[in-house]
């Protein structure tokens, strides 16, 4: 597809899903009638009623580039309509079967090798054919390659984290993720709040990763600044209290390690929350969370030090 043809479309897109009507997003910039020629890529704007169109929607020329086109995919719109479909089956195997065929294509996208790769992760089946790990090693390349990434490519990363070998991801690279994440986003529209939310999902991961790779002070260095960051700059993400947990439930297995007392003190303060939420609403998620926290906080603990568990 011609990118330089898809952006009437991709306007519409957001226009439909935010319930705009035609005569509302055209305001004063243009006429109803071309904005709906407009839709269907039939004529073009210049760069400035394009801009007003944005605002006149609610989006900042910026978001629209770094953060809305990468994630529009019309390439790819039947893959994932077809993914959806096999996964409310559960069928994993048919899903790397697609990711297969989709691969075999002339032409590809990297958006769509990033989606694939993704979708490769979450089934947990990295072992596959040589197609998928050249998709991988492909995917790998892109990533390294940057200086920043955008939304997907640090959804991407997020997954990749999780399976990650040192031979894939350089101790170095993690630490330029953390740094690349650790700078504050301005969260004040739907597409910086959706980016803050993935960097944040992502530093967990990473962090994550530098303590399982032996820098546990680093880690826990890295890690309450994320937590001060968080409260500083993050508190009207959607899923505040989400990251405050996930970072809670780091820092305090990274400080059992360390044999640091505040770290028994921090896990008794986590499976408290916990017990209160559980009390509270019963939600299975939340028992599978606390089984799993109260068995790794058993593991690294070593400073003599009983929890109240």
């Amino acid at each position: 597809m011609d990118e330089k043809k898809i952006h009437g479309k991709v306007f519409k897109q957001i226009r439909e899903e935010r319930g705009i009507k035609l005569k509302d997003a055209a305001g004063d910039a243009i006429s109803v009638r071309t904005l709906i020629r407009f839709e269907a890529d039939e004529t073009s704007v210049s760069l400035d009623v394009f801009e007003k169109l944005l605002v006149n929607i609610g989006i900042k020329y910026h978001d629209y580039f770094s953060e809305y086109i990468p994630l529009v995919g019309f390439d790819i719109s039947e893959f994932l309509k077809e993914v959806k479909n096999l996964d409310s089956s559960g069928s994993t195997t048919a899903i790397r079967s697609l990711a297969m065929k989709s691969l075999q294509k002339d032409k590809i996208s990297m958006n769509e090798r990033l989606y694939i790769d993704q979708i490769i992760s979450m089934s947990g089946d990295l072992e596959g054919p040589k197609i998928i790990k050249e998709n991988r090693e492909i995917v790998l390349n892109h990533l390294r390659s940057l200086d920043s990434h955008n939304s997907n490519e640090m959804l991407t990363l997020t997954f990749m984290l999780q399976t990650s070998s040192a031979q894939e991801f350089s101790d170095d690279f993690i630490r330029r993720i953390i740094e690349e994440n650790m700078k504050p986003v301005i969260s004040d529209s739907i597409f910086s709040i959706d980016r803050s939310e993935r960097s944040l999902i992502l530093v967990h991961g990473a962090v994550a990763l530098l303590s399982r790779r032996g820098f546990v002070e680093e880690a826990e260095e890295s890690c309450i600044q994320a937590i001060n960051l968080l409260k500083t700059h993050y508190y009207n993400v959607t899923h505040f209290q989400y990251h405050m947990n996930a970072f809670n439930y780091i820092l305090a297995q990274i400080q059992l390690k360390l044999n640091k007392p505040e770290g028994v003190e921090l896990a008794n303060k986590c499976i408290r929350y916990l017990d209160a939420q559980i009390a509270l609403n019963n939600i299975l998620a939340d028992n599978l969370t606390r089984d799993r926290l109260v068995k790794w906080f058993y593991e690294r603990n070593k400073t003599g030090i009983d929890f109240e568990f």
